[in-house]
């Protein structure tokens, strides 16, 4: 039942998020979501559906020289490689969001801030949207069919039971988090003006991907998973910038961008908020 919590608490942030954004509409697309995202969403359908006939021979082929100990666990460098970088996931990237939230405001960093608000933000939208889609769905993790069988489907399976895990392939969460983190920090930079976007992109976004790459190599998620948990990052790292930069008087940017961390009588460190409406 954790994963199902999360998936309420992330529904509860998007929730508030998504009501204090569409409040302002002085610039920009008037509402969060539009119809392009209809389009944007189609395409990738399309996208992954044409690269998930190849599923099962890239899962394959990823096994190759893969080896284990005694007690199961990995033992080629490779794979014992791809399970650190496994760990940068979205509970791993909320967490150093919030932390560097709270550098910010505690020592007025504005640009530290904002960009770590929006990266948080953008974190939990890719996620709420996997979730929403993986629990329904149901696909089979590749270590389930033996690397044989990417279109096997358990609808709603992803949600409940003790291999619930099993059935939540589709898309890969880890890679979608990382993704959003990609594209906020590449857009942030940009509308900076920094002559150093050409070149700290194409770092960022390679670094996106590797946990879902290390995924594919620990056998977790088919590589149409990756790419559909890529294009949901970058879209809703996309569309948390971009919304938010457009309307920056929306209710939760201005609560949480005007909070201060401050010391109080106690020796202690107290938080202060603005909550203006």
């Amino acid at each position: 039942m954790r994963h199902f919590a999360s998936l309420l608490l992330a529904l509860a942030l998007i929730g508030q998020t998504a009501a204090g954004q569409s409040a302002d509409t002085s610039s920009g697309s008037k509402t969060f979501f539009n119809k392009r995202d209809l389009v944007i969403g189609g395409a990738a359908l399309v996208g992954t559906g044409a690269l998930s006939a190849f599923d099962g021979k890239i899962a394959r082929r990823s096994q190759r020289g893969r080896t284990f100990e005694l007690d199961g666990s990995d033992k080629d460098g490779l794979s014992r490689w791809s399970r650190r970088v496994s760990k940068v996931n979205e509970t791993t990237l909320t967490a150093a969001g919030i932390v560097a939230y709270g550098a910010g405001r505690l020592f007025n960093s504005k640009t530290v801030t904002d960009i770590a608000l929006h990266s948080t933000e953008s974190v939990v939208l890719a996620s709420l949207a996997s979730q929403i889609i993986r629990g329904p769905l149901g696909r089979t993790r590749p270590y389930v069919s033996h690397d044989s069988d990417q279109y096997k489907f358990k609808p709603f399976r992803g949600f409940f039971g003790d291999s619930s895990f099993d059935y939540r392939a589709f898309p890969s969460i880890h890679t979608s988090s990382s993704m959003a983190i990609a594209t906020v920090l590449t857009m942030e930079l940009h509308r900076r003006n920094s002559d150093a976007t050409p070149f700290v992109a194409p770092i960022l976004f390679a670094a996106g991907m590797l946990p879902g790459l290390a995924r594919i190599r620990l056998d977790q998620h088919w590589a149409s998973d990756v790419a559909s948990g890529a294009i949901m990052g970058v879209w809703a790292g996309y569309k948390v910038v971009s919304y938010s930069h457009a309307h920056p008087n929306n209710r939760f940017d201005r609560m949480l961008l005007g909070a201060s961390i401050m010391p109080d009588l106690h020796g202690g460190l107290a938080i202060g908020f603005n909550p203006t409406f």
